[in-house]
């Protein structure tokens, strides 16, 4: 298969760009997508329009959340282009509301959204637009798995179409990598099933650097009970509204209105002390909420209990910490260009924006700017491709059963790469996770197979990553150290003398 500009991920990330693509410019977009990502379940996104609000004090206030380690020309670019939304949102038709609640990290409401249902909303009104414009198709159930290089350059992506069960090769003018985070290689998480560790693997082997792996941050309020409901977070915005947090004695355990790097780690310590909840978290309190804000923005998570037949209204719900962004991923410029020719970044799969800590309300934020920007950049970019379509292979099955080896990635990050971790740990982590990568046969045209060679390699870098980082910042705690008090980046890169870690300052 060949196509002008190929994006890689079915997330808000990917259909920003390829809108800009396609009402820039004649050239055909092919977009692979496994699922949504994180994407459907954007609820509101940062806005500095509001009374009081502004452009400066927006970039102060993500600086500030990221603890001083986000790169300042990706912040800059961010919180400058996030004025030029509201434009965005009426080409598409779209009404936003904007500065309607206040986000943990925010010094004034600033979080705007198309109801309740921001994330959904537009990629049904892009998806629209892309379609009737001819020039856009939509490849559901393909997942790319390796990107395919010439002459130092990437010109396409090997991937796996799961309708043909087949591996199929996808040549490009330019590529785009929007694959999303890699929370859900945690067995505690908010993440969708279809997020992986794909994208970082595909990008450190292609010979992008990689940055701020150690940085994943855990949403504080992820519900744990009813089990139908595990992983499911709750917005923390609602502890500006009288919510609090209380152990399993009832009693409150801290000031809620900080960072949820902070707020995992009080919750994190009060399981690992012995007062946690009947299942194993803590108390999310939200019976002082007032009530009209139950009727209008808190009504879908008071609907969410009411069908277990909990009221949110009237009692407490448990919760605890899981894996909910990663920070870290391929390292961008602000035109989100990766180092490597033919390759472009934008999302969740990229690092440097967020630093130590994401401020709430950055991630639907970072979609819409950075996917934007990703379509203009693959548009002066593009060179086009000479290669030719290829017959496509068919899946392999596994020789070995994979279950295990999965089982044992879960428990290794559960225990060594949670919201608290230890030089030991981490130690014992990256072997562990090194001696899981042996077992592994031949993966060559074997998505199982594949799939678990790209996460371990990511888990690796991850654990890898937080091991070198001594001192704790942001979400990155180590136990077993003091705070650290200097700015700078560790980037991870594939080199011929193989896996290879340096810093250099932010």
């Amino acid at each position: 298969m060949k196509t002008d500009i190929l994006i890689l991920g079915g997330g808000l990330s990917g259909f920003c760009a390829a809108w800009e693509i396609v009402k820039h410019s004649d050239l055909s977009v092919d977009l692979l997508a496994w699922g949504g990502g994180a994407s459907p379940y954007i609820h509101g996104f940062c806005l500095p329009v509001g009374e009081g609000d502004s452009e400066e004090l927006f970039y102060r206030d993500s600086i500030g959340s990221g603890y001083g380690q986000a790169d300042p020309r990706l912040v800059r670019r961010l919180c400058r282009d996030s004025l030029l939304l509201p434009d965005y949102f009426a080409e598409l038709g779209l009404s936003v509301d904007a500065g309607r609640i206040q986000s943990l990290g925010s010094s004034v409401p600033r979080i705007a959204g198309i109801g309740n249902n921001t994330g959904p909303v537009m990629l049904n009104v892009l998806r629209k637009k892309l379609e009737a414009s001819g020039r856009f198709r939509l490849h559901r159930n393909f997942r790319a798995l390796e990107l395919i290089k010439q002459e130092e350059a990437v010109v396409g992506a090997r991937c796996y179409d799961k309708e043909s069960d087949t591996f199929q090769t996808v040549y490009a003018g330019a590529v785009i990598l929007a694959t999303g985070g890699f929370g859900r290689l945690f067995p505690e998480s908010t993440n969708s099933p279809d997020i992986g560790g794909d994208g970082c693997a595909m990008a450190y082997l292609a010979g992008c650097r990689l940055t701020d792996m150690e940085f994943i941050q855990f949403e504080p309020s992820a519900a744990v009970w009813p089990e139908a409901l595990a992983g499911r977070s709750i917005i923390t915005t609602m502890f500006y509204e009288g919510a609090v947090l209380r152990n399993g004695k009832g009693e409150r355990f801290m000031q809620e209105q900080v960072g949820k790097d902070i707020q995992a780690k009080a919750i994190a310590a009060q399981i690992r002390n012995g007062n946690a909840t009947p299942h194993g978290g803590v108390w999310f309190d939200a019976t002082a909420v007032p009530q009209t804000m139950w009727d209008g923005i808190y009504k879908p998570y008071r609907d969410r209990y009411l069908a277990h037949g909990i009221d949110m209204c009237k009692e407490p719900v448990e919760i605890a910490p899981a894996a909910h962004t990663t920070c870290g991923g391929v390292y961008i410029d602000e035109d989100c260009r990766t180092g490597v020719p033919g390759l472009i970044a934008c999302g969740e799969v990229t690092g440097g924006l967020h630093g130590a800590n994401r401020l709430g309300g950055n991630a639907g934020l970072e979609t819409m700017v950075f996917g934007r920007i990703a379509g203009r950049t693959a548009l002066h970019s593009y060179r086009p491709c000479t290669k030719a379509g290829e017959v496509p292979v068919q899946n392999r099955k596994p020789s070995v059963d994979l279950a295990p080896i999965r089982n044992k990635l879960a428990r290794i990050l559960r225990t060594k790469l949670g919201v608290i971790r230890t030089e030991g740990e981490l130690e014992e982590g990256v072997g562990e996770i090194d001696a899981l990568r042996l077992q592994l046969p031949d993966h060559e045209n074997c998505y199982e197979l594949q799939r678990l060679y790209n996460d371990l390699l990511t888990a690796k870098i991850a654990m890898a990553s937080a091991l070198y980082r001594k001192g704790s910042v942001g979400c990155h705690h180590r136990a077993d150290q003091e705070q650290e008090d200097r700015s700078y980046r560790i980037l991870i890169k594939n080199t011929q003398d193989g896996f290879t870690l340096s810093e250099e300052p932010v």
